[in-house]
C-alpha cells in the first residue's frame, strides 16, 4: 500500500452548485406534454415587520419541468397536492416583437426561469372536499 495516496485530503465541493428546493402547492393540475411535465408550484413568505402589527405575505409562483420517467410520476399529481422539488434552475431569454400605441412594433426582451426537477416528493395530497350529508326527509 502507498501511504502518498491514502494521506490525500478528500476535495473539497466546488465554490459553485446550481441546486434549488423549492416547497409548496400545486397551482394547477400538471401539463403533460410529450415527455415532459409542466407543473405551477406556489410558495409563500409570511412576515411581521417590527413597526407594524401587520403580517404581510408574498406568493410566488414557479414554473418546474419534469422529464421521462420523473413526467411520468409527475402525471399522478393534481392541483393543491403540497410538494417539494430539487433541481436546477435554467434561464432562458428571447426577443419579440411587440405591437404599441396603435402601430408601432417594439422588440422586448423576455427573460423566463423554470426549476429542471430532478425529484419530486409529495408531502400531503389535497384533503378531499367534504361531502354533503344527505338527510331523509
Amino acid at each position: 500500500m502507498n501511504p502518498a495516496k491514502n494521506s490525500e485530503q478528500p476535495k473539497a465541493a466546488p465554490a459553485y452548485e446550481n441546486h434549488v428546493t423549492v416547497t409548496g402547492y400545486l397551482g394547477r393540475d400538471p401539463e403533460v406534454l410529450e415527455g415532459r411535465a409542466v407543473l405551477s408550484l406556489a410558495t409563500k413568505k409570511s412576515w411581521k415587520p417590527q413597526d407594524s402589527d401587520q403580517w404581510q405575505s408574498r406568493t410566488d409562483w414557479h414554473r418546474i419541468v419534469a422529464w421521462g420517467p420523473l413526467a411520468e410520476i409527475a402525471r399522478s399529481l393534481a392541483k393543491g397536492d403540497h410538494v417539494s422539488i430539487e433541481g436546477e434552475l435554467r434561464t432562458n431569454q428571447y426577443e419579440r416583437d411587440l405591437q404599441v400605441n396603435g402601430g408601432d412594433v417594439v422588440t422586448v426582451t423576455i427573460k423566463t426561469s423554470e426549476v429542471r426537477a430532478r425529484s419530486i416528493g409529495l408531502v400531503a395530497m389535497k384533503k378531499p372536499a367534504a361531502k354533503p350529508e344527505v338527510v331523509a326527509a
